[in-house]
């Protein structure tokens, strides 16, 4: 079983990833539709529906390692992760072979869970560096 801990801080993770998922897809829909490229939407949506289930895979996966020993949970994240790429590799020859969906917003919008996990750690970084800088502000002041 989980331990109460991680699986409220895994959920609450989860939810907010999903979230920010959520509005990067409704972003580059957007923009794509308010730049006149309504051609690519298609492939986008292809592309960011793929990165949405493959996140819901990998935090599946997670969550199933997190009740097992060591060695089984080894085991089940490298079979989880050939499963993940074949996944993925379906996904792009699915956009290949499909008309109207375009390959490369297909393949911009699979690197969606990655653009959003990139800004989340830029954010982060970003709000501990202001926060040490007010810090040692404080901090050389009284002094």
């Amino acid at each position: 079983m989980l331990k109460i801990g991680f699986a409220d801080n895994y959920a609450a993770q989860v939810r907010q990833t999903l979230v920010h998922l959520s509005a990067w897809g409704l972003l580059i829909t957007v923009g794509a539709f308010l730049s006149n490229k309504i051609s690519i939407i298609p492939g986008l949506l292809t592309g960011w529906s793929g990165s949405v289930i493959y996140f819901l895979l990998m935090c599946r996966r997670v969550k199933k390692s997190a009740e097992l020993s060591l060695s089984q949970a080894v085991a089940t994240m490298r079979s989880g992760w050939l499963i993940r790429l074949s996944f993925t590799i379906s996904l792009l020859v699915l956009s290949i072979y499909v008309p109207g969906i375009d390959f490369w917003a297909a393949v911009v919008g699979l690197f969606s869970l990655h653009i959003v996990f990139m800004l989340n750690a830029v954010l982060f970084v970003a709000s501990e560096l202001v926060g040490s800088v007010g810090k040692s502000k404080n901090n050389s002041g009284k002094e």
